[in-house]
Formats: structure tokens, sequence, C-alpha cells
């Protein structure tokens, strides 16, 4: 009998990481439930401030670009561009959420996402424009189905 061997990379499959967000929510459920509201805005500064310093010091010297460029790839990797709407302004970048796939994937899945994930768009994005230099403002944001409308504004003095 003959012995196939296959050779393959984990670069040879399509990536997908929907299941980070039920593991994300999870762990903000844990600590939500244990050190409150505080607690959570503090672990997901940190986790900006470690993950997405790369991003936060491209926009520092390239401008929003690499934030929208950001978002693109984001949603182009969750499969949902067509929930995604990107607005260019004068020093500004204008984000419109229609349906979050991330909270779309854990009901399908029967998980709940806590009453702490919210914070994945208002805490993080707020922390990352903080360290880019920028001004977050968060407009809407739709508890059941994670659709947001939120913007970046360079500073005047920037």
């Amino acid at each position: 009998m003959a012995l196939l061997v296959m050779d393959r990379k984990a670069s040879d499959n399509k990536y997908l990481h929907r299941d980070f967000h039920v593991s994300c929510d999870i762990g903000i459920g844990y600590v939500g439930e244990r050190y409150g509201d505080e607690g959570v805005r503090e672990y997901l500064n940190q986790y900006t401030d470690n993950f997405l310093s790369p991003l936060a010091e491209a926009v520092r010297r390239e401008g929003l670009e690499p934030l929208a460029r950001y978002f693109r790839e984001l949603y182009e990797t969750e499969e949902a561009s067509g929930q995604l709407e990107l607005t260019r302004k004068p020093g500004a970048l204008h984000v419109r959420v229609s349906a979050c796939p991330a909270v779309a994937y854990m009901k399908s899945t029967g998980h709940q996402p806590s009453k702490w994930y919210r914070e994945t768009t208002a805490t993080l994005y707020a922390r990352l424009a903080k360290n880019a230099g920028l001004r977050f403002t968060l407009e809407s944001y739709d508890e059941a189905t994670g659709a947001a409308a939120f913007r970046f504004e360079q500073e005047a003095n920037a």
C-alpha cells in the first residue's frame, strides 16, 4: 500500500477568524463580571495599545488612509465588505457598519453577545484614535445587530 503525503501550510487555507469573536466576548464577559465596566475598558485599552500600535503609528505618519485600509481589509476578511461604508471628508473618516458580521456569527452559533461587546467598538476605537492623535466619536451603536456609525477626525493642531 502506497503512503500519500500531503504537504500543506496554514497559509494555503482561507483565513476566517469568526470563532475569535466568541472567545473574545467570553473573555470580555469574564472580565466584566469580575471587574466591572472599568475592567473591560482597561482590558481593551491594553489590547489596543499592544495589538493596534502599528496601525496607530501608521496613521500618525501617513494620515487617515491606513485606517481606511484597515477597515476595508478587516471587512474583506470577514467576507462582509457589503456591510461597510467608508466616507472620507477633509481630515475625517466616517465609518458606517450596517450589521456587524461578528455579532451575526455569534448569534448564529447560539452565543448571545455580552453586554460589554459594544466596547469592542466604543473603547477600542476611542483608544486607537487617541494613540493615533485623532478624535473619535461613536454616533450610534445597535446592540441587536452591532450596526454602528462612528468617525475619526484629525485634531486641529495635528
